[in-house]
């Protein structure tokens, strides 16, 4: 069990009480908290394209997500553009509700608390305090490479030595094939070295693209698919499922629970500090007029009321 608030002012000492147990050193660690907001303890640390699926044998997670992409690109190319590098678009179609392999996360604890709070009003809810290490050189070819796995899937897994062979030679992998030229002679190695890539959180950037990523602090963690061994040469594999990060991960610094009960107050009280729906989806127009319709009506209701 998470520590237990129930207020804006407990939420920021829980915080903080996480803050102070992180490693910074100067030298290998500089540990960030990086938060994501659940408004329902029972769901799990999984992407949207991962959701309602458990078995390797069900429709090709690959084959969904390229459909996905490849529509969007279709009806809107002005939008979706071919010279996107694949992080920058999976963040796009992220941010327009597309289902992708990647989680939303925030810089901002106060952001997270406001998205446990807004929805499941009678569900409790959580926040997570992620340990990012801001030393940790952010592997842009490994990353692109993940958010590009549905191009390179054959049927109903994917080698590692052939996802490998096939980025390889891919643009955004220019970095690492001079890599691979001197440390990766061949595709097994590769394979072992995506492996190890893959073992821990990926927390990704993407470009800022819009008002409501800038308000939001977003960030996200990207998910590549569960890997396996097959045979007797314990042959690795990308699987078609997609496995949640579990809720006692070490990367996860401290869990915050709020009860029910709570959030109706909490929602208030961010409200002082400017979080609110209306802020942190401010390009969003119709949110806006809503919460102008509900400001006067709360008003006339008061009239009544006196």
């Amino acid at each position: 069990m998470g520590l237990i608030i129930n207020s804006v002012s407990e939420y920021v000492s829980a915080i903080n009480k996480i803050n102070s147990t992180l490693v910074r050193n100067g030298a290998e660690k500089n540990e960030m908290l990086l938060f994501r907001g659940q408004s329902d303890k029972e769901y799990s640390l999984m992407p949207s394209l991962g959701r309602g699926r458990s078995m390797a044998c069900q429709i090709s997670i690959f084959n969904e997500e390229r459909n996905l992409i490849e529509m969007a690109k279709y009806k809107l190319p002005d939008v979706f553009r071919n010279e996107l590098l694949p992080i920058e678009l999976l963040a796009l179609l992220q941010h327009h509700g597309i289902p992708t392999r990647l989680l939303d996360i925030t810089e901002n604890a106060l952001v997270a608390l406001y998205f446990a709070c807004c929805d499941n009003n009678s569900k409790d809810a959580e926040v997570f305090a992620f340990k990012n290490n801001e030393m940790d050189v952010t592997n842009y070819p490994i990353v692109n490479a993940v958010a590009d796995s549905c191009k390179f899937a054959r049927g109903t897994f994917e080698t590692l030595d052939l996802f490998y062979g096939a980025v390889v030679v891919q643009p955004y992998f220019i970095e690492q094939k001079q890599t691979h030229e001197i440390c990766h002679r061949d595709n097994e190695s590769g394979a072992r070295w995506v492996e190890e890539c893959c073992k821990k959180p990926m927390f990704v950037h993407a470009p800022i693209r819009s008002y409501r990523q800038q308000i939001q602090r977003g960030r996200y963690i990207l998910f590549p698919n569960r890997i396996a061994s097959y045979g007797d040469s314990g042959m690795k594999c990308f699987e078609t499922v997609i496995d949640p990060i579990p809720k006692d991960h070490e990367c996860i610094a401290g869990v915050i629970d709020i009860p029910a009960q709570a959030k109706t107050n909490i929602l208030r009280e961010l409200q002082l500090f400017g979080i609110s729906e209306e802020t942190l989806f401010g390009d969003n127009i119709d949110i806006v007029c809503k919460n102008i319709k509900a400001t006067f009506q709360n008003k006339v209701k008061g009239d009544y009321h006196d």
